[in-house]
């Protein structure tokens, strides 16, 4: 805090950009210009799932077990919108979704017209365990609309997704398909199947299914989350996960001693809580200690403070930071010898 107070104070603004940049290696006072910046919202408090890879399943870490459920303000998300848009100079998107799922807001819909009348391109993303009124979509826009699946069949389904359901995502797939098929936006609907050891077999069923209707179907490789438990699992795959082959350690054991700052989560991102209040990464579990709030705060500091933080400094320094981004940042030979050790060719399941 003191060495940001004297670079405020004592530093001409014309070259706290670069004082900033030597203190936090890849620190910029712009957001990037040739791709939007990117605002996660959780509009809602909780999710009506508890997955056993995501840190709301995991009573450690959830801050919406045995909690009643609040939505977020129409009021507070305007005022989001319009400060958003004015930080960036217009270029952002914004995700209706981080730990929680966005159809359980009896909004919603209102929500997604605030973020088209300020020119904000907006996505959602969803279980598809809860029965949503899909026609309210159609006069909206969606950037994307993001549907995680995990197996077709309920026994492989509920190893990942826990406490849900596959009969009903079912169901709302043929509603949306049914309701939506003519829909503008239909083609920004992505069906990801989080592929891990036990459902392998389960996706070109799936892939078979989002055909017939004409929905877009990506495997990805399954990991857990929180960044506490990543941490955890560099040495060793936590108890209970061990069905994920996409694990800290094995990225460990091929990167080595190599490092990176890289990382697009902390350069081009940033995620809210329902009250407005920001972290210092998406993958912070949803109970971690906020920073600050986004409004009362000036977007500058917000990024600032974000580089500086010790989780940065501890998941750059560990690597953990090219495990959750895929390594995408990284140098296509470090890639190539990362998926070279995952026991799982995505593309060989799409046959």
């Amino acid at each position: 805090m003191v060495i940001k107070t004297s670079i405020k104070r004592f530093v001409p603004e014309e070259v706290q950009s670069k004082v900033k940049s030597l203190l936090w290696k890849g620190f910029s006072d712009e957001p990037e210009k040739a791709k939007p910046y990117e605002f996660w919202i959780d509009i809602v408090s909780g999710c009506n799932l508890r997955c056993t890879a995501c840190p709301v399943g995991m009573p450690e870490y959830t801050n919406s077990i045995g909690q009643q459920l609040t939505e977020m303000d129409l009021d507070l998300f305007d005022q989001i919108c319009i400060k958003a848009k004015a930080d960036t100079g217009g270029n952002c998107r914004l995700g209706l979704y981080n730990w929680t799922e966005p159809t359980l807001h009896s909004k919603l819909d209102q929500l997604l017209a605030c973020a088209e009348r300020h020119g904000l391109p907006c996505g959602i993303s969803s279980n598809l365990n809860h029965n949503y009124d899909w026609s309210l979509l159609k006069s909206q826009k969606l950037s994307n609309f993001t549907i995680t699946v995990s197996g077709f069949t309920q026994k492989v389904y509920a190893i990942n997704h826990r406490g849900g359901r596959i009969e009903p995502v079912l169901a709302n797939l043929v509603k949306i398909s049914q309701v939506l098929g003519d829909w503008d936006c239909y083609s920004n609907i992505d069906v990801r199947y989080l592929v891990h050891r036990e459902n392998q077999h389960e996706v070109s069923l799936f892939k078979h299914f989002c055909d017939k209707l004409g929905l877009k179907f990506s495997p990805y490789h399954a990991y857990y989350m929180p960044i506490d438990k990543m941490f955890d699992g560099v040495n060793q795959v936590p108890e209970g996960l061990e069905y994920l082959y996409y694990t800290p350690m094995l990225v460990r054991e091929v990167i080595g001693d190599y490092r990176s700052q890289n990382c697009f989560m902390r350069e081009s991102q940033a995620c809210l809580d329902v009250n407005g209040n920001f972290s210092v990464c998406c993958v912070e579990s949803p109970s971690s200690p906020k920073i600050g709030n986004y409004l009362t705060t000036d977007f500058g500091d917000m990024r600032v403070s974000r580089y500086a933080s010790r989780l940065c400094q501890q998941c750059t320094s560990s690597g953990v930071n090219i495990f959750a981004t895929y390594a995408m940042q990284e140098p296509v030979e470090l890639q190539q010898a990362i998926q070279a050790k995952l026991p799982v060719d995505l593309n060989s399941l799409m046959n």
